[in-house]
């Protein structure tokens, strides 16, 4: 029997599915939209207090969540607040739809973003992953990020306390939940950034447009993921309702009714034949949520 909590706004037996971008997932326990930073510490607290796992998400589009759900309580970060100060700096919730915020910064002039057009998920899942594309991340325009520590306590992280690599940062290492992040960008010309962004959308559309969670490997530079699992002749390669993308092998889509499994067994098959002829271990940039 699970645990009880009364707390506002709290629901349970949430459907995963709806909450991820690969459209998979079963319930869970408990589920929390953030609208105000001191609900999320009181819940928090609360949680923690009852040993109640959690763990927090924000668009969906890098989790694979188990078809039997989780036995805890799934927090998303819906807070989309957005205030621009001076010198190209502006204040952002981190349950900020990225490309909402690219839209905003294209018709006020703020450049910077332009490599997050088409990007999906929201910026302080962004943040997590040091998420980029063209030689550009996220990180690089970070000022400094509000957190909520595993104390409770509410504090800023400079840039370069954020550990920032590539597809890394510390967010992924600690337990810390980012609240809202300050970003510098620069002025200029919203027609000339209007331009940089078709120009990034017309390169995405070559990526599949079927449910999933983006690109499931993480790049082992100078190589590509998708390249190296073409040549292992995985292209369009297909288990249950999963299938490894016929445009973009870097990708594991949701063909229909696909299962956690299908796509985890379809994980480790490239992981496999990649070790074997390449030898390299692919990590995974998509986060498996399992039950328990």
């Amino acid at each position: 029997m699970k645990e009880k909590i009364n707390f506002p706004g709290l629901k349970t037996n949430q459907s995963l599915a709806v909450l991820s971008t690969f459209n998979i997932g079963g319930p869970t326990d408990f589920f929390y939209e953030v609208k105000s930073e001191k609900g999320l510490v009181a819940l928090v607290k609360l949680v923690q207090k009852k040993k109640i796992p959690f763990v927090v998400i924000g668009g969906g589009s890098n989790f694979l969540f188990d078809d039997l759900g989780f036995r805890g309580l799934v927090i998303k970060m819906a807070d989309d607040s957005l205030k621009a100060g001076q010198e190209g700096k502006i204040m952002v919730g981190a349950g900020m739809i990225l490309s909402k915020l690219v839209n905003f910064c294209t018709q006020k002039g703020f450049s910077g973003l332009e490599f997050a057009a088409g990007v999906p998920g929201t910026l302080g899942g962004a943040v997590v992953g040091n998420a980029g594309a063209w030689q550009e991340s996220i990180g690089e325009k970070v000022l400094r990020v509000k957190v909520l520590d595993n104390e409770g306590e509410i504090k800023w992280l400079e840039q370069k306390d954020c550990q920032f690599g590539y597809r890394e940062s510390l967010f992924k290492r600690e337990p810390l939940i980012i609240l809202s992040v300050e970003l510098l960008l620069r002025q200029e010309s919203p027609q000339i950034i209007k331009q940089k962004v078709e120009e990034n959308l017309n390169k995405r559309l070559s990526q599949p447009k079927e449910p999933s969670a983006g690109s499931v490997f993480i790049n082992p530079k100078p190589d590509s993921a998708g390249v190296m699992i073409e040549k292992c002749g995985l292209k369009g390669y297909q288990i249950g309702g999963a299938k490894i993308s016929d445009q973009h092998a870097n990708f594991i889509i949701n063909i229909g009714e696909a299962k956690a499994c299908d796509v985890l067994e379809l994980i480790a098959l490239a992981k496999k034949k990649v070790k074997q002829q390449f030898g390299l271990e692919l990590k995974t940039e998509i986060k498996f949520l399992k039950e328990k």
